[in-house]
């Protein structure tokens, strides 16, 4: 199993050809531009075009 982090709780979980996102937050901005990822976010969009599943655990 394979776990890699890209922010806050946002995940890419990968075992056995199966590859899953969990909670993403991709974007800037969050409640009227209050909340903001630092360090600021580094992900290559491609990184997803291979997922399986997405997984939100909870709604704000």
């Amino acid at each position: 199993m394979k776990v890699t982090y890209l922010t806050s709780a946002s995940v890419i979980i990968e075992d056995h050809n199966v590859k899953i996102l969990c909670d993403p937050w991709l974007v800037d901005g969050e409640f009227y531009g209050s909340w903001a990822h630092y360090p600021p976010l580094s992900f290559n969009p491609e990184e997803f075009n291979d997922v399986n599943y997405i997984y939100i655990s909870h709604i704000h």
